[in-house]
């Protein structure tokens, strides 16, 4: 199956959740470029084109329903945008009572929403690629140990799986992974013994 990728695929998202808000009445916030701006002023990091696109449609994720947890990670209201950086360190910590992790990440990250019983998704804030996308990471727990593996490549990936629209493979998840590896040295131990094509 042929899927355009990036926006176009985040504006196909878009449309099917944005009938969905109007069909149950949902008020969604939505950011202006310039509040995305100041937010990546405050970041020190320019946002993937995927996720600025999403932010602008729906800030706090609204349109993904009550059931998801880590909604409202990028601020409460897009005039004043504060994004909830973190570390895989701390993650652990919050997933699970006791919770550590052997992660040697450096970088911060900032915790994206998912479903109750799903692993949580973060997404990380370190050297994007060619297009400007940056890698989502995924974060597993196992009693007090927390694992935490490349998730997906990019952020239209997490979106499309995540909002139900389709199922992807690992390898469908971890599209182009190569391209992060020169860029982000310690993401190589978590993808090293991965070869994925673009297949998508």
């Amino acid at each position: 199956m042929k899927v355009e990728r990036g926006i176009p695929l985040v504006e196909r998202i878009i449309e099917r959740n944005e009938a969905h808000a109007k069909a149950h009445g949902l008020a969604l916030q939505k950011a202006t470029p310039r509040d995305l701006d100041a937010l990546e002023s405050e970041l020190m990091v320019e946002l993937p084109p995927t996720v600025r696109r999403f932010l602008e449609f729906d800030f706090t994720f609204r349109t993904f329903g009550q059931r998801w947890r880590g909604r409202g990670r990028f601020g409460r209201t897009p005039e004043q945008a504060h994004a909830r950086r973190t570390s895989t360190r701390k993650l652990a910590e919050a997933m699970t009572e006791l919770g550590w992790t052997s992660s040697p990440l450096r970088q911060r990250v900032i915790r994206l929403p998912n479903l109750p019983d799903e692993p949580w998704n973060a997404l990380y804030l370190g050297e994007p690629r060619r297009d400007g996308e940056l890698p989502i990471l995924g974060l597993t727990a196992d009693g007090t140990s927390v694992s935490v593996h490349l998730r997906y490549t990019a952020f239209d990936l997490y979106l499309v799986e995540q909002s139900g629209l389709l199922k992807l493979s690992d390898e469908l998840r971890l599209d182009d992974v190569e391209a992060y590896m020169p860029l982000n040295s310690e993401l190589r131990d978590m993808a090293s013994d991965v070869e994925y094509s673009a297949r998508f």
